[in-house]
């Protein structure tokens, strides 16, 4: 029985991490990869010159498209040359916005000495002998170098000598013509800069420095291309419509090809998966156009137990939750977005209740409708409800379709709640107690209504809660005395230094058994261990691994996983 339990919790343990592209091997992933003219067309876009920009939220396949295309530009020397870089974690440098005056200046240390890092591994070291030292310093760094550079960085530890030399020797202009030269020795005609994890966000400082390197690395002979979420605003630096294109990765519902689509992908993975086809196809629609999901759900549904679309029910509600939770997380992310937050969730709700009204009437008339039309110039003129509608894209949990005009001024943008709220909520049920998949696909299928429902943001919302929309600004810590403005640096109550909460801070300090994807057993006997009580406590320990071998049934590799577990949590919580 320990053994059956052992293997179980193995499985659960390797299934947080299986569908993650940066956790799969190379051949899997070429193996793994779905054809057809969705993902061809994404893929021409990523060697294609000019810059691009990778649109869509968490789980939809950036990282997997773009390390699926570098891997194919290594193989193929007509393609361009592919310099792979992930950014995810720049939030580690959160800490120095906060400790150093020259913050930004090391954050773009930091991104340069990562293209280096990365741009190195693709130029042999015999291709530099017929090469000037001057030309080829920057692939002559030394890999520890950079490493250390990179990791005291990301620490936030002091800098070394060495440290310093970089920081000095490492400008964006060298490194276009090291990049150049990098082209010319490997016989390449230009280059392509993936540039996973590029959306910074919840950092403004960082984001606004990341897309200005972004703007200066595109000449004739390269082409960066960005991987960023929904609704992302980019600064006053980069203006995005016009020096770059916008790729969306982010598979709509409501596009024909949808279900074919996501069916490609399940054939990759899992070829021989025995499942009931209607509850197949409303996992796929329950997938909100997200690959990771899709997949998650059909682990989930697999390792189940119960009746076809009982399981299928509980599976989809299960999901719902998990994407409301991650979205009302972003409150501890980011506490100044607090209040838009709980509002919007208001917003959301609002939502599916409306269309789950409209469609019990609608279904009557053999129609169907999964999008609502607000008044954009509603949103225009309130930047801060502008702000709440774009949390709720960015995190995924409204899909934006194309705006509509109905005459001057009469202009609706227009948002499908995530499928999975309306699935899981009956919306989709035509006023019916019955939850079946088959009659929930058949309401789907139906012909769309001529027009979204149209709502009002104050008929959405509550007008209290409207009206006390704010950006939420952290109370001085010595006399919790509430800040008047944003600008403001010191308390105006006691004169105390006004600081804000690091999310990293935040990050550290969440208790080790928080981290979703160990399996209950794990939870309870880690939040067991004297030493180690915080993601922190664990991350601080030179070996983390020995820590977590204490407890009985915890081998090397089990706390290999469990520690990569956490790692992958880490990365996705500041990213």
């Amino acid at each position: 029985m320990k053994e059956e339990l052992t293997h179980q919790e193995e499985a659960e343990l390797q299934q947080a991490l299986d569908e993650r592209a940066d956790h799969i091997t190379a051949e899997q992933l070429k193996k793994g990869t779905a054809q057809g003219e969705f993902f061809n067309s994404i893929h021409k876009s990523l060697v294609a010159r000019g810059t691009k920009l990778i649109v869509g939220p968490r789980g939809c396949g950036k990282t997997h498209l773009m390390r699926y295309t570098w891997l194919l530009c290594k193989e193929d020397d007509s393609l361009p040359l592919a310099i792979y870089v992930t950014f995810n974690r720049y939030y580690r440098l959160e800490p120095l916005l906060r400790g150093r005056a020259n913050a930004t200046d090391l954050f773009h240390v930091w991104i340069l000495a990562r293209i280096v890092k990365s741009l190195k591994e693709a130029v042999p070291s015999s291709l530099l002998k017929s090469v000037s030292h001057e030309k080829s310093r920057y692939l002559g760094f030394d890999d520890e170098l950079l490493d250390g550079l990179i990791g005291r960085l990301e620490r936030g530890v002091s800098l070394t000598e060495d440290d310093d030399y970089v920081v000095k020797n490492i400008n964006i202009n060298e490194l276009i013509l090291t990049v150049e030269l990098a082209v010319d020795l490997l016989g390449r005609k230009r280059a392509v800069i993936l540039m996973d994890d590029a959306a910074l966000t919840l950092t403004p400082e960082y984001l606004t420095e990341f897309f200005d390197v972004v703007r200066v690395l595109r000449t004739q002979k390269i082409s960066p291309k960005a991987s960023v979420y929904p609704a992302t605003d980019y600064g006053a630096k980069f203006h995005a419509d016009h020096e770059a294109e916008k790729v969306n990765v982010w598979l709509s519902v409501n596009d024909p090809s949808y279900i074919d689509i996501m069916g490609a992908i399940s054939k990759q993975r899992f070829p021989v998966l025995d499942i009931n086809q209607d509850v197949d196809f409303l996992l796929r629609y329950a997938a909100f156009g997200v690959p990771r999901a899709y997949l998650t759900m059909l682990r989930e549904y697999e390792h189940g137990k119960g009746r076809p679309h009982q399981l299928a029910n509980k599976v989809i509600e299960s999901h719902y939750n998990s994407r409301k939770y991650e979205y009302e997380s972003m409150s501890i992310k980011v506490p100044r977005f607090e209040t838009l937050i709980k509002a919007g969730m208001q917003i959301f709700d609002s939502m599916i209740h409306d269309l789950k009204d409209f469609n019990a009437k609608s279904i009557e008339k053999n129609e169907k409708q999964l999008m609502l039309g607000v008044p954009g110039v509603e949103i225009a003129a309130q930047p801060l409800v502008d702000r709440m509608f774009n949390l709720l894209i960015e995190a995924g949990m409204l899909y934006e379709n194309p705006s509509v005009s109905h005459g001057e001024d009469r202009i609706y943008r227009r948002y499908t709640p995530h499928l999975a709220a309306l699935i899981s909520l009956r919306a989709l049920s035509g006023g019916s107690r019955s939850s079946s998949a088959s009659l929930t696909l058949k309401t789907i299928g139906l012909k769309s209504a001529k027009h979204p429902l149209r709502r009002s943001v104050s008929k959405l919302a509550d007008r209290e809660i409207l009206e006390g929309l704010r950006i939420d600004l952290p109370p001085c810590r010595v006399c919790d005395t509430p800040r008047l403005t944003d600008q403001q640096k010191f308390c105006h109550n006691c004169g105390s230094q006004l600081l804000d909460d690091s999310t990293f801070t935040k990050c550290m300090s969440l208790p080790l058994n928080s981290v979703p994807g160990l399996t209950a057993w794990q939870k309870e006997k880690v939040s067991k261990l004297e030493r180690v009580q915080t993601i922190g406590d664990l991350l601080a320990i030179r070996d983390p691994g020995t820590e977590l071998r204490k407890i009985h049934r915890v081998g090397t590799v089990r706390a290999s996983k469990m520690i990569e577990l956490v790692i992958s949590f880490v990365d996705d919580f500041l990213s």
